[in-house]
């Protein structure tokens, strides 16, 4: 295992993210200021434009409602939302002059730095290659989807959850990648995805007290005893924890422990077969829906970088992708997609380790950029749902 970073390792780090953070905000701004001048041209104007929302558009003004108002009752649709996100914007907007949608701008912006900060560290302790950390980094911030980290979404924080619970699990720290577990499954219910792969990651590093590790040599493994196999449990079951926290909670409080799920069923739909739903959303692109056709290429692009991160990234990782990809294309409604995609990181560092080349680089990071202004100004139109 590498030794915890050093406090220049991770402001190094931090240095790196910090330009491609501010990079992501100048093409999101910019698709403002576009979507401002369209919309205040347009007569007469739409009933219906998610930029006058600002930064709280779409998602953001539910979260607002919940962090300033919670839930309503069972029927509430806005307890498809987990509550950790808005309970942290409630928090911050006890401070003086600061509301609850203010708070949750500032926390995700804030919030999304530190993941490029820590998808940095973990892809260095990885694979010590500083060229492909930072490839991931701006990856990270300009895929196609990533302008909701700008917006007060939940993105941010489930990522440097997801994140954190890998790097801590790597680094053999499992009471502290339990806690950082629970927190995630208080977050998005995706979270449950993380306990296979921390599953495998637990049972991979069974045999310890050594450093022999073929993939990754520079790693130096500390011995495990019985109270460590007992943490690792622990962290596994940490999210699951989490998730089954808020169910037990909106039980009690709202008088259906099912209820998060099943407002989640009304929007996305129940399970479905992912090979016959993605020959049915080809069919229907094919015919004239642009939605459909659109998620549909989102798809073969996700499937693909799963498949191939089965090839180059740990165990663990690719099996969260792969997990994550499934759960993706499984849903009788495929809006919001792309936004989901960004839970599944491992496929982000696929795309780094699968574009290493210079002018393939430039191409692909120019490419999602402005494939990110572009689904910005969509989103702001309220043409595209993210």
């Amino acid at each position: 295992m590498i030794e915890s970073s050093t406090g220049s390792e991770t402001l190094a780090s931090a240095r790196v993210a910090l330009l491609a953070w501010i990079e992501a905000r100048v093409y999101v701004a910019a698709a403002f200021v576009v979507t401002h001048a369209v919309i205040n041209r347009l007569q007469p104007p739409p009933d219906f434009a998610p930029v006058s929302d600002g930064l709280l558009a779409w998602d953001g003004r539910w979260y607002e409602t919940i962090a300033a108002s919670g839930y309503l009752n069972a029927d509430d649709p806005a307890v498809r939302f987990f509550p950790l996100w808005p309970l942290l914007g409630r928090a911050v907007a006890n401070l003086p002059g600061i509301d609850a949608g203010a708070a949750l701008i500032i926390l995700a912006n804030v919030l999304a730095l530190a993941a490029g900060t820590l998808i940095h560290v973990l892809v260095l302790d990885e694979t010590g290659d500083e060229i492909l950390a930072s490839r991931t980094v701006r990856l990270l911030a300009l895929a196609p989807p990533s302008f909701v980290l700008v917006l007060a979404y939940s993105e941010a924080l489930y990522l440097c959850l997801a994140i954190a619970v890998f790097l801590l699990a790597d680094r053999q720290r499992w009471w502290l990648a339990a806690a950082v577990g629970f927190l995630a499954g208080l977050t998005r219910p995706v979270a449950v995805l993380l306990a296979p792969a921390l599953a495998l990651a637990a049972w991979q590093n069974r045999w310890l007290d050594r450093s022999d590790d073929v993939e990754r040599p520079w790693v130096t493994r500390r011995a495990r005893g019985p109270a460590a196999n007992i943490a690792a449990t622990a962290a596994v079951l940490s999210p699951l924890a989490g998730a089954a926290t808020f169910v037990v909670w909106a039980g009690s409080a709202l008088g259906d422990r099912f209820a998060p799920f099943e407002r989640q069923r009304e929007l996305r739909g129940d399970f479905a077969e992912p090979v016959s739903r993605m020959v049915r959303a080809a069919w229907r692109g094919i015919h004239g829906d642009t939605g459909e056709l659109l998620h549909f290429m989102a798809a073969v692009a996700l499937v693909t970088l799963a498949v191939y991160a089965v090839t180059v990234v740990s165990r663990p990782l690719a099996l969260y992708g792969a997990l994550s990809v499934v759960a993706l294309i499984s849903a009788q409604n495929l809006n919001s997609l792309e936004r989901y995609a960004i839970a599944a990181f491992p496929l982000v560092i696929a795309a780094a380790i699968a574009s290493d080349h210079p002018w393939l680089e430039r191409w692909v990071l120019n490419a999602s950029s402005a494939a990110m202004a572009c689904l910005t100004i969509l989103a702001l139109h309220g043409v595209y749902v993210p």
